[in-house]
């Protein structure tokens, strides 16, 4: 592996995180340019599977992945929650996760017993790929071995619908996209009393050869299999190379209307750090602990336990939403104490294989409060081991918490009336030493998923989420008193409740009353 200051991976991580100027020197006007593609990807000339649309208005456990079970989870994973009217065909659609400028550039795959689908969200129904069962070596592939999974979906970066705006940039939008929409597929599976199991490593080949991918254009980033409880997943003792599963795997060149730029050509960054990325052997698989941030500070908050309500999460997520398209919080009564311990429940409970079996989410969560009932304003620290929340030492600070992120914040959003802010921090060294080039797709995946989590706690509460990633990334390292350049702020997710803006929306509701 190259040495710690090299790699294409950290080059574009410093770019990306550390440069945000120099990361959109390549950006395009926002729409209508030549190079914008089509809303979603249309596959011509397949097989169709319509799925029921008649789904359950709340989540609850399930005996069998039958049929019913299948719509539901794709339905409330990634289907169209909302639908606007007014904005001249900008952001016509809304899903159940966030995406940048609603460009969902993430695709989702499921691999069932009988073929390999791609799931066509407006429409609710399947295309069928290939026939067959691809269960078995979409295991061998992530280095697993057990008891075959209900089902393995598949998430895939589908750079151009991303790249017509952001060229390089997409990269990292796509990445954090992938790990909000594993983060919602975990969520829902969970609900039905399923268990995701995410997959940042897999041998690249096979995979992308299986659902037909051009890997520079739309490769596979995340392998989830879904089991009904935890069956036991161990790791495969025998080492197997991408070109031998393969070999094992006809080629298919489905029929897709081809439509926006060809990322290959126009985004030689994304290509070559996308490239860097792949991996053609198990034996090389890691995992491994990041290193915790250290920040100056007191004891623990003495906060009183608290209940955190059951809420309906298909209620919350056809309710989450990022806020108007100016992000203007509306002043509120907002309770700390319950969105505390929903912040520390969400570190806990995903199986990755970034880290070791049993450890919390590698990515650490800093709270900034502006305006919460039961914790005074100030900058804390979560730990993930004991939910404890610790405050930052801010002695010496010319200004409250809220304002110094705001003034290392790129204006667009309103931080008057916030009530909180959270960061989610990485480990840089951890993601690099770990996966190598590898690493900058795995940090912001992992990001991402916590993200989704983070965003649906609020959403329990009435608050609207936010992400921001137009931030000073050494500024906000300084506000919350992170002192190693290595634990980088991924994230940054402004909460509040927020006023109408001045859009139309209307939901798209399930078809279904009742269970």
């Amino acid at each position: 592996m190259s040495g710690p200051e090299q790699g294409v991976g950290r080059e574009f991580w410093r770019v990306t995180l550390e440069d945000l100027a120099e990361a959109m020197e390549t950006r395009q006007s926002e729409y209508g340019n030549p190079d914008e593609p089509l809303k979603f990807k249309i596959f011509r000339g397949l097989p169709r599977r319509p799925l029921t649309t008649a789904v359950p208005r709340e989540l609850t456990g399930v005996e069998a992945f039958d049929e019913s079970a299948l719509s539901t989870l794709l339905r409330y994973g990634y289907g169209i929650s909302r639908q606007e009217f007014d904005t001249n065909g900008t952001w016509p659609y809304h899903r159940m996760v966030a995406s940048a400028r609603c460009l969902f550039g993430v695709q989702l795959y499921v691999c069932l017993a009988d073929g390999v689908y791609h799931y066509d969200a407006p429409h609710h129904e399947l295309v069928r790929l290939r026939d067959g069962d691809y269960r078995r070596l979409l295991g061998l592939a992530t280095a697993t071995a057990g008891p075959l999974p209900e089902a393995v979906i598949v998430l895939s970066g589908h750079f151009a619908k991303t790249a017509f705006i952001y060229r390089d940039y997409a990269y990292r939008l796509c990445t954090q996209e992938a790990g909000l929409l594993a983060g919602n597929i975990d969520l829902v599976a969970r609900a039905m009393g399923l268990r995701a199991h995410l997959h940042h490593q897999f041998t690249d080949e096979p995979v992308n050869k299986l659902l037909g991918l051009d890997p520079d254009e739309e490769p596979a980033l995340l392998v989830l299999p879904l089991h009904f409880g935890e069956p036991g997943i161990r790791r495969d003792p025998v080492s197997r190379t991408a070109t031998m599963l393969s070999d094992a795997i006809d080629p298919i060149e489905p029929a897709v209307v081809r439509s926006g730029l060809r990322v290959a050509r126009a985004c030689p960054t994304l290509t070559k750090v996308n490239r860097a990325s792949l991996r053609t052997d198990t034996a090389a698989f890691a995992a491994a602990a990041p290193v915790a941030s250290e920040v100056s500070g007191g004891a623990p908050l003495q906060l009183p336990g608290a209940e955190v309500p059951e809420v309906d999460l298909a209620a919350v997520l056809r309710a989450r939403d990022s806020g108007p398209a100016v992000f203007r919080p509306v002043p509120s009564r907002v309770d700390g104490i319950e969105l505390w311990a929903r912040l520390a429940r969400a570190c806990t409970g995903v199986t990755s294989d970034a880290v070791p079996a049993g450890s919390p989410v590698p990515l650490e969560i800093f709270l900034t409060v502006g305006d919460l009932d039961g914790i005074p304003p100030g900058c804390y620290r979560l730990d993930r081991e004991t939910g404890a929340l610790h405050p930052v030492d801010r002695t010496g600070a010319d200004t409250d918490a809220i304002t110094a992120i705001e003034r290392v914040s790129i204006p667009g959003p309103v931080f008057h009336g916030l009530n909180a802010v959270v960061h989610l921090v990485g480990d840089r060294d951890w993601a690099f030493d770990t996966f190598g080039d590898r690493g900058y797709r795995v940090i912001n995946q992992e990001a991402g998923l916590l993200a989704h989590r983070v965003c649906v706690a609020a959403a329990a509460q009435g608050l609207s989420g936010r992400v921001v990633n137009a931030y000073s990334a050494e500024g906000v390292r300084a506000a919350l008193g992170l002192t190693e350049q290595r634990h980088t702020p991924v994230f940054q997710i402004l909460l509040a409740r927020t006023g109408p803006g001045s859009r139309l929306i209307v939901p798209v509701e399930p078809e279904a009353v009742d269970g």
